[in-house]
């Protein structure tokens, strides 16, 4: 039963972004003049070209060790790598390649209307489960296949029947 469990455990984020995590943030000043007071954004699983913008924003900001990080090291680190988590999370909603051209202006609507923790949450959604594991999947397998292997068996000199 508990293996079980588990399993359904795993399964769960992944079900998640494939149906949409919905986000409800307050509407912006012109969807209110049309009584509208609160707009649902969707999260869903990042396409492949998506991946990669969140991909190299991620390795852009660098690996900070908090183990040993103190008060005034973590609001540095704030200060200096909270604006492309806020993007990060911001590309992961807009998930086009057209719409992508305005992930800087929704991070920036986002950092006034969502919590950090609201962040946390998608951002961890985003990195842990976004699709990163499938391709390591797909990288592995490549590799056992070895399709740019030269054939051995096959020379000039043989003639085919």
């Amino acid at each position: 039963m508990d293996e079980k469990a588990i399993d359904i455990e795993k399964l769960a984020p992944d079900l998640l972004l494939k149906r949409g995590v919905p986000v409800p943030v307050t509407a912006p000043l012109f969807l209110r003049i049309f009584k509208k007071k609160t707009i649902k954004l969707v999260l869903f699983h990042p396409t492949g070209r998506t991946l990669l913008k969140i991909a190299s924003k991620y390795l852009s900001m660098g690996v900070i060790n908090d183990e040993d990080l103190s008060l005034p090291d973590a609001i540095k680190a704030y200060a200096d790598h909270g604006k492309k988590v806020h993007e990060i999370v911001a590309l992961g909603f807009l998930n086009s390649p057209y719409l992508n051209w305005f992930h800087k202006p929704l991070a920036w609507w986002l950092r006034r209307k969502l919590t950090e923790q609201h962040f946390l949450f998608l951002f961890n959604l985003l990195m842990t489960h976004g699709g990163v594991k499938d391709f390591i999947a797909t990288i592995r397998l490549i590799k056992t296949m070895r399709i740019t292997k030269p054939m051995t068996n096959l020379s000039p000199t043989e003639k085919a029947s």
